[in-house]
């Protein structure tokens, strides 16, 4: 018994160092995958009040969420795959705080959802999947909502595309840097049989420099098809549409620090809309300026100024805001914008509010962002 207890010892000894020799060798193999790869989730949540003074003739308070940065969930990754070379990707779905439902019309992940393969020294990037097109970066970089303001300082319908709008089925390329230049390319593909152009199909082409204090960048974006709806903006009960054939939208931009905490900008865009008749053609331009003031590195405050024209109707628009960091991660604000329409169909429509019942609009709110 006893001879039988101690061989039973020994075997139990052995299995023991095995298992922790296989413990180590499987410890080993995963902190080397993880040190050559990670995988990122991060998100915002924005959550405010917003009062608007002429909703189709009758003052409104609502709970609007996604404003001063649309609300998200992400998931981004990459992994190295030696010498300079990285695979990554992000999946990105967009959602609504008061009710939860899911942005961009329901998609899983709407905001984006692309693969990459990188080599930033050497080649580049090229990224397949749902991405923005260049009308959002570079030139989303320098306009009120990004510096101060969130999406409520938004041209009227986001006519020019600096919004954030998505391309499907779309390749894109960005370059190195060199020595402050960099530029990229983009085709969405249209993926109508026999139509390689076909509805749909969108091309995008940015270039940008930076020189210390001093940015500058230029893009255009071309979309088979598009649309837009002008109704809010011309008072009209029932939709009226822009384009069907085609829209080309290009701008310029640029920012510049007087200081460390002090930011001017200035931006001009351009969105043409054609469809088959003249009732369906459409011009927008838009005129943009304004000032971020970094204040103590606690507030950001900031006014922006935009004159919008569509077919010799004009919107004049002001953004204040004041901004408030209580952390790195969470800060409070206030926001006042006006817009004032002149023209004789002419209406004010701040953008993502209903279009007003005369020729001005006016919007306050107090809200919260969080991220993580």
């Amino acid at each position: 018994m006893v001879q039988m207890q101690h061989r039973s010892s020994n075997t139990r000894q052995k299995l023991g160092v095995k298992l922790a020799f296989a413990a180590c060798a499987v410890t080993g193999v995963t902190n080397t995958a993880f040190a050559q790869s990670g995988v990122t989730i991060y998100g915002i949540v924005d959550g405010g009040i917003t009062y608007v003074s002429n909703a189709g003739g009758h003052s409104n308070v609502l709970l609007d969420t996604g404003i001063m940065q649309a609300n998200r969930l992400g998931f981004r990754g990459t992994e190295d795959l030696g010498g300079g070379l990285k695979a990554g990707f992000t999946l990105e779905m967009g959602y609504s705080l008061d009710t939860g439902v899911l942005g961009q019309g329901g998609l899983a992940f709407g905001r984006q959802a692309f693969v990459s393969l990188s080599d930033e020294n050497r080649f580049g990037t090229v990224r397949l999947g749902r991405q923005l097109d260049f009308m959002y970066d570079p030139l989303g970089t320098y306009n009120t909502p990004t510096l101060s303001a969130g999406g409520y300082a938004n041209y009227p319908l986001d006519n020019g595309r600096l919004g954030g709008q998505r391309v499907n089925n779309a390749v894109k390329y960005l370059s190195p840097n060199y020595g402050g230049i960099t530029f990229g390319a983009m085709y969405g593909f249209s993926e109508i049989p026999g139509q390689f152009s076909g509805t749909g199909a969108t091309y995008s082409l940015s270039a940008s420099y930076t020189n210390g204090p001093f940015n500058i960048g230029t893009a255009y974006a071309s979309v088979k098809g598009q649309k837009l709806d002008i109704s809010p903006i011309i008072g009209s009960p029932t939709p009226v549409s822009l384009g069907g054939d085609f829209a080309h939208t290009w701008g310029a931009g640029g920012t510049y620090k007087v200081v460390p905490n002090v930011t001017l900008y200035a931006l001009l865009t351009q969105a043409i809309y054609r469809g088959e008749s003249a009732a369906s053609n459409g011009t927008f331009r838009n005129y943009e300026g304004g000032v971020a003031w970094l204040y103590d590195y606690s507030w950001n405050f900031g006014f922006g100024y935009t004159l919008t024209t569509m077919n010799g109707n004009k919107y004049h628009q002001g953004n204040l805001t004041a901004d408030y960091f209580l952390s790195k991660r969470t800060d409070v604000y206030v926001q006042t914008i006006f817009q004032h329409a002149d023209g004789d169909t002419a209406h004010a429509a701040i953008i993502s509010m209903p279009g007003s019942s005369g020729s001005n609009q006016m919007l306050f709110r107090v809200g919260m962002r969080h991220k993580f």
